[in-house]
């Protein structure tokens, strides 16, 4: 593309750009021109363009920097345009994967409730005997809290659940890293479980209740930071397996860049699903049904969020 075509086809950006710096009234778009802007500085420095042209924009793009992030109530603005607008517009945009991770998860974990269901002793070949009786001996209802001794050790099983759970989702982007596949095992890997060990305690009258009641709210964020997790990685997978006129490595960086938003949004939803789990699910005190209608909500919220969140915005 010649000079003359690409600032035709891109002024009106830096004219809104510049428009919206001079009124010192950042707008909600701001953060996306910015981005934009940015994307368009490196394709005229990369073309060579007239060393003019990439002075002014880089004037812009270090002006729209200074106003975007010169205080933290912009800080702010950057981060509410991020969660209303870019993560759900970007997950959206990023389905296919999305929906690779998935059934990932789903198909194992449905494979294992069937197998379990019609041979339960099938459960002992993916996890050991002593582990499953250590999940039945949590589940059943003795303590207020289940698995602990009370609210004090809330705090410490929050810190337990952070760890464990964002580490599966640094692994599951990483593994993403071998042409996809360690995303898609690892991913496997958890679904598998959640089916034999979701599949062993709801069959048992004692422990059904405890065990469905504990995980309905808190899994609707902690799965779906997991499929994310995964279909990040799988985005880099597929940058190095398909770089197209890229070389790998400049493939890879143009994914990580793009899609690094996505794995921030899985371990923001893991965090609060840590939370919820250590300070709602495990309480015992709520009855089941409470935890059932709140645990509908949060899959309903999260459904709808990705599914609907920044729309109107795009239009």
């Amino acid at each position: 593309m010649k000079q003359r075509q690409f600032e035709a086809r891109h002024a009106a950006l830096w004219d809104e750009i510049g428009q919206e710096l001079k009124a010192r009234k950042p707008s909600l778009d701001l953060p996306a021109r910015y981005r934009a802007l940015c994307h368009t500085l490196a394709v005229a420095r990369q073309r060579g363009y007239s060393p003019s042209l990439v002075a002014r924009l880089d004037s812009l793009a270090i002006a729209a920097h200074r106003t975007l992030y010169r205080s933290s109530a912009n800080q702010e603005l950057v981060f509410v345009r991020w969660l209303r607008v870019d993560f759900p517009r970007l997950v959206r945009a990023e389905w296919r994967v999305v929906l690779l991770a998935l059934v990932a998860f789903l198909l194992p974990a449905l494979i294992c409730i069937g197998l379990v269901n019609w041979r339960p002793e099938l459960a002992y070949t993916v996890i050991e005997p002593g582990q499953l009786a250590d999940y039945e001996s949590m589940y059943r209802k003795a303590a207020e809290r289940l698995g602990r001794k009370g609210p004090e050790d809330d705090i410490l099983m929050f810190g337990v659940y952070v760890w464990n759970n964002i580490s599966i989702d640094l692994r599951t982007f990483a593994g993403g890293l071998v042409l996809g596949l360690g995303a898609l095992v690892s991913t496997a890997y958890n679904g598998m479980h959640f089916g034999v060990i979701g599949t062993w305690l709801a069959r048992e009258p004692a422990t059904r209740e405890a065990f469905l009641s504990f995980v309905v709210t808190h899994s609707s964020f902690e799965v779906t930071g997991l499929l994310l997790a995964c279909a990040a990685g799988l985005k880099l997978g597929g940058a190095l397996l398909l770089p197209g006129r890229m070389t790998r490595m400049a493939a890879l960086r143009n994914a990580g860049h793009r899609i690094l938003p996505m794995l921030g949004g899985a371990v923001l939803l893991t965090l609060f699903a840590a939370f919820v789990e250590a300070f709602w699910s495990a309480r015992t005190d709520v009855p089941a049904l409470t935890k059932y209608i709140v645990g509908g909500l949060t899959w309903f919220i999260v459904i709808a969020y990705f599914c609907l969140m920044g729309r109107r915005r795009a239009a």
